[in-house]
């Protein structure tokens, strides 16, 4: 009953019918003949096919569309940008505040010591015993001895501070680096630790749970054809992440509890040549996650943060930038209760190096 088949006709065309065959049987059940029926469904047919195709091409131009929105999106260094500003803010102040304090000390110490030479100059030809006194309790006014051993670090102190500065400086252009049309060749250590320096003011110890732990192995990794920026900014989502999960690990966990199993963050690199392939391992001894979540971790729009706390597109632009712009892999593994690891695979070599 309700067969749907093809019938060629004489002139060539193919029309789709409905059929239905029942046997016909007398009365010892003896089947003489079938009786058939048919519906010409053709018009039917070819809707339902026009509607088919217009399904079709509506998915691909979802596809399109959410592909689009995401490399807009991904100048959604906005959501990126505000953990960086954030993060350089903090870096410089510290250094900037020591500095203003050290200059004044610096001034008071150069001004105390030109005084005190301009007066043992002053008494150096008379050599009485008065002003050999007075010499010597101007020294003790001003604690020279202290001052002249002093002065010297403090200085280097100073210096060491605006190497701070200008090595935040680097890091912070290492990271918003602008991509050419091309790939070029760049060193992805330089980028990891530029993204972490930019992040260290959210992994230092807060009111809620002690400092994250980052380790980090490197092997020798060459200088990879990429897209630096948007390869930093992958670093960015997978570490931001961890510190995120936590975060949120610290408010139903006390502080004594985290200090005695330190949360922490392993960065491993290596690279295999016989394979033109480079592997990042990111991996933080969190919470994990369940299979149900690990399959739609890089679905577009899928996030497991609070309302309001998660975009869900920070992994799904991170998979994209590894997976679409490089050729690339991005791979996840996790077990409740003993953390995830994201896998970063890149091909070393390029077509299109700039």
């Amino acid at each position: 009953m309700h067969i749907i088949e093809q019938q060629r006709q004489l002139d060539g065309t193919t029309l789709w019918l409905e059929t239905s065959k029942v046997p016909l049987c007398d009365e010892q059940g003896h089947v003489y003949g079938v009786l058939g029926s048919f519906e010409d469904i053709s018009d039917r047919k070819q809707s339902e096919e026009i509607i088919l195709k217009k399904s079709e091409e509506l998915e691909q131009t979802l596809v399109k569309l959410q592909k689009t929105q995401l490399q807009m999106v991904q100048h959604e260094k906005m959501a990126s940008l505000g953990n960086l500003v954030a993060g350089v803010a903090h870096e410089i102040n510290n250094p900037i505040g020591f500095l203003n304090g050290s200059i004044e000390n610096a001034q008071a110490y150069a001004k105390d010591l030109l005084t005190h030479l301009a007066l043992y100059q002053q008494h150096h030809q008379q050599h009485g015993a008065h002003e050999g006194d007075l010499i010597k309790a101007h020294a003790k006014e001003i604690d020279l001895d202290f001052l002249q051993a002093d002065f010297l670090t403090l200085i280097n102190a100073m210096q060491a501070a605006t190497d701070r500065i200008t090595a935040i400086s680097n890091s912070l252009r290492t990271f918003s680096r602008a991509d050419t049309e091309c790939k070029v060749l760049a060193d992805l250590t330089e980028g990891l630790e530029s993204t972490l320096l930019i992040l260290k003011y959210r992994l230092k110890a807060n009111e809620a749970r002690p400092a994250i732990q980052v380790t980090q192995s490197h092997g020798e990794l060459p200088h990879i054809a990429c897209f630096p920026g948007q390869l930093n900014q992958v670093f960015m989502n997978l570490l931001a992440n961890a510190i995120d999960v936590f975060d949120e690990a610290a408010q139903q966990t006390s502080f004594e509890d985290i200090e005695a199993s330190p949360q922490t963050i392993t960065i491993t690199t290596a690279a295999f040549r016989a394979q033109n392939r480079v592997e990042i391992r990111i991996r933080d001894n969190g919470k994990g996650m369940d299979a149900a979540i690990k399959a739609r971790i890089f679905d577009h729009l899928f996030t497991t943060k609070a309302v309001g706390k998660g975009t869900g597109l920070g992994l799904a632009i991170a998979h994209q930038i590894i997976t679409e712009a490089h050729g690339g892999s991005l791979e996840v593994t996790s077990e409740l209760g003993k953390g995830t690891e994201f896998c970063i695979g890149l091909p070393i070599e390029a077509t299109d190096i700039d």
